[in-house]
Protein backbone atom coordinates (compact mmCIF):
# COMPACT_ATOMS: atom_id res chain seq x y z
CA UNK A 1 0.00 0.00 0.00
CA UNK A 2 3.17 2.15 0.57
CA UNK A 3 4.31 2.00 -2.37
CA UNK A 4 0.92 2.64 -4.35
CA UNK A 5 0.64 5.96 -1.80
CA UNK A 6 4.37 7.02 -3.16
CA UNK A 7 3.35 6.47 -6.64
CA UNK A 8 0.25 8.65 -6.46
CA UNK A 9 2.23 11.54 -4.59
CA UNK A 10 4.72 11.38 -7.55
CA UNK A 11 2.04 11.58 -10.30
CA UNK A 12 0.40 14.83 -8.39
CA UNK A 13 3.97 16.38 -7.22
CA UNK A 14 4.11 15.77 -11.55
CA UNK A 15 0.87 17.59 -12.58
CA UNK A 16 1.20 20.10 -9.49
CA UNK A 17 4.14 21.52 -11.07
CA UNK A 18 3.86 21.27 -14.73
CA UNK A 19 0.46 22.92 -13.90
CA UNK A 20 1.72 25.45 -12.19
CA UNK A 21 4.54 25.84 -14.89
CA UNK A 22 1.65 26.17 -17.59
CA UNK A 23 -0.49 28.79 -15.61
CA UNK A 24 2.17 31.18 -16.88
CA UNK A 25 1.54 30.53 -20.30
CA UNK A 26 -1.92 32.01 -20.10
CA UNK A 27 -0.22 35.38 -20.22
CA UNK A 28 1.44 34.76 -23.51
CA UNK A 29 -1.50 33.55 -24.56
CA UNK A 30 -3.73 36.29 -24.12
CA UNK A 31 -1.06 38.46 -25.53
CA UNK A 32 -0.78 36.87 -28.05
CA UNK A 33 -4.93 36.64 -29.11
CA UNK A 34 -5.04 40.08 -28.32
CA UNK A 35 -2.25 41.55 -30.53
CA UNK A 36 -3.60 40.49 -33.51
CA UNK A 37 -6.13 42.93 -34.38
CA UNK A 38 -3.52 45.46 -33.89
CA UNK A 39 -0.80 43.91 -35.77
CA UNK A 40 -3.16 43.12 -39.01
CA UNK A 41 -4.81 46.57 -38.49
CA UNK A 42 -2.02 48.99 -37.62
CA UNK A 43 1.11 46.69 -38.54
CA UNK A 44 -0.36 45.03 -41.60
CA UNK A 45 1.19 41.96 -40.07
CA UNK A 46 2.37 39.08 -38.16
CA UNK A 47 -1.48 39.04 -37.29
CA UNK A 48 -1.09 35.22 -38.24
CA UNK A 49 1.40 34.16 -36.22
CA UNK A 50 0.40 35.76 -33.68
CA UNK A 51 -3.17 33.96 -34.00
CA UNK A 52 -1.01 30.62 -34.82
CA UNK A 53 1.39 30.91 -31.74
CA UNK A 54 -1.42 31.84 -29.22
CA UNK A 55 -3.51 28.52 -30.38
CA UNK A 56 -0.61 26.45 -29.74
CA UNK A 57 -0.03 28.04 -26.05
CA UNK A 58 -4.03 28.00 -25.75
CA UNK A 59 -3.59 24.25 -26.56
CA UNK A 60 -0.73 23.53 -24.29
CA UNK A 61 -2.70 25.08 -21.34
CA UNK A 62 -6.12 22.96 -22.20
CA UNK A 63 -3.88 19.77 -21.91
CA UNK A 64 -2.21 20.49 -19.08
CA UNK A 65 -5.20 22.17 -17.46
CA UNK A 66 -7.11 18.35 -17.87
CA UNK A 67 -4.66 16.70 -16.02
CA UNK A 68 -3.72 19.62 -13.56
CA UNK A 69 -7.92 19.69 -13.03
CA UNK A 70 -8.28 16.01 -12.61
CA UNK A 71 -5.53 16.00 -9.91
CA UNK A 72 -7.70 18.70 -7.66
CA UNK A 73 -11.07 17.32 -8.77
CA UNK A 74 -11.94 20.04 -10.31
CA UNK A 75 -12.89 18.62 -13.60
CA UNK A 76 -16.04 18.83 -15.34
CA UNK A 77 -18.33 16.08 -14.20
CA UNK A 78 -22.64 15.75 -13.67
CA UNK A 79 -22.57 16.14 -9.92
CA UNK A 80 -25.76 15.18 -8.61
CA UNK A 81 -25.16 12.45 -6.74
CA UNK A 82 -21.45 12.42 -6.19
CA UNK A 83 -21.21 15.36 -3.96
CA UNK A 84 -23.41 13.51 -1.43
CA UNK A 85 -21.66 10.21 -1.53
CA UNK A 86 -19.65 8.47 1.19
CA UNK A 87 -15.78 8.57 0.88
CA UNK A 88 -15.98 4.80 -0.04
CA UNK A 89 -18.71 5.54 -2.59
CA UNK A 90 -16.53 8.01 -3.99
CA UNK A 91 -13.39 6.00 -4.26
CA UNK A 92 -15.50 3.17 -5.94
CA UNK A 93 -16.96 5.77 -9.03
CA UNK A 94 -13.33 6.92 -9.38
CA UNK A 95 -11.86 3.89 -9.29
CA UNK A 96 -14.34 2.36 -12.22
CA UNK A 97 -14.44 5.69 -14.04
CA UNK A 98 -10.16 6.05 -14.23
CA UNK A 99 -10.05 1.88 -15.15
CA UNK A 100 -12.86 1.37 -17.22
CA UNK A 101 -13.57 4.60 -19.27
CA UNK A 102 -10.44 6.71 -18.67
CA UNK A 103 -7.49 4.34 -19.33
CA UNK A 104 -9.08 2.49 -22.12
CA UNK A 105 -9.74 5.66 -23.75
CA UNK A 106 -6.15 6.98 -23.05
CA UNK A 107 -4.54 4.36 -24.61
CA UNK A 108 -6.13 4.38 -27.67
CA UNK A 109 -5.80 8.09 -28.11
CA UNK A 110 -1.69 7.19 -27.45
CA UNK A 111 -2.00 4.55 -29.69
CA UNK A 112 -3.61 6.47 -32.56
CA UNK A 113 -1.25 9.52 -31.99
CA UNK A 114 2.32 8.10 -31.80
CA UNK A 115 3.07 7.66 -35.14
CA UNK A 116 1.08 10.71 -36.26
CA UNK A 117 2.97 13.04 -33.89
CA UNK A 118 6.48 10.98 -34.96
CA UNK A 119 6.13 11.69 -38.94
CA UNK A 120 4.90 15.69 -37.71
CA UNK A 121 7.93 15.42 -35.98
CA UNK A 122 10.15 13.79 -38.89
CA UNK A 123 9.04 16.70 -41.41
CA UNK A 124 8.95 19.60 -38.76
CA UNK A 125 5.11 20.06 -40.16
CA UNK A 126 3.72 23.78 -40.59
CA UNK A 127 0.63 25.24 -40.01
CA UNK A 128 -1.39 23.54 -42.96
CA UNK A 129 -3.11 27.19 -43.91
CA UNK A 130 -0.20 30.15 -42.99
CA UNK A 131 3.31 27.69 -43.40
CA UNK A 132 3.89 29.27 -39.56
CA UNK A 133 6.56 26.56 -37.76
CA UNK A 134 5.35 24.90 -34.84
CA UNK A 135 2.23 22.28 -36.29
CA UNK A 136 3.52 19.50 -34.78
CA UNK A 137 3.44 20.93 -31.25
CA UNK A 138 -0.01 20.21 -32.07
CA UNK A 139 -0.02 16.69 -33.13
CA UNK A 140 2.48 16.00 -29.68
CA UNK A 141 0.02 17.94 -27.49
CA UNK A 142 -2.13 14.65 -28.08
CA UNK A 143 0.76 12.25 -26.73
CA UNK A 144 1.11 14.69 -23.89
CA UNK A 145 -2.82 14.82 -22.80
CA UNK A 146 -2.39 10.79 -22.95
CA UNK A 147 0.34 10.59 -20.71
CA UNK A 148 -0.54 13.28 -17.95
CA UNK A 149 -4.17 12.14 -17.94
CA UNK A 150 -3.14 8.46 -17.97
CA UNK A 151 -0.81 8.84 -15.26
CA UNK A 152 -3.23 11.26 -13.17
CA UNK A 153 -5.68 8.74 -13.91
CA UNK A 154 -3.70 5.85 -12.41
CA UNK A 155 -2.97 7.77 -9.32
CA UNK A 156 -6.51 8.46 -8.83
CA UNK A 157 -7.14 4.76 -9.28
CA UNK A 158 -4.22 4.30 -6.63
CA UNK A 159 -6.11 6.54 -4.31
CA UNK A 160 -9.25 4.99 -4.36
CA UNK A 161 -7.89 1.56 -3.87
CA UNK A 162 -6.43 3.03 -0.98
CA UNK A 163 -9.72 4.89 0.17
CA UNK A 164 -11.39 1.05 0.13
CA UNK A 165 -8.85 -0.82 1.96
CA UNK A 166 -9.06 1.42 4.59
CA UNK A 167 -5.51 2.93 4.09
CA UNK A 168 -5.89 6.26 3.31
CA UNK A 169 -8.63 8.89 3.73
CA UNK A 170 -10.59 10.62 1.22
CA UNK A 171 -8.73 14.07 0.24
Amino acid sequence: MRAIAQFCDVVDLINDAIGRWAAWLLIPVILLLFLQIPLREVVGKGNLLANDMGQLLHATVFVVGAAYALRWDSHVRVDLLYGRMSPRRRAWVNLVGAVVFMMPWLGWVGWWSAPIAWRSWKALELFPETWNPGYFHFRTLLLTLSLLLGIQALAMAGRAILVLRGAESAR
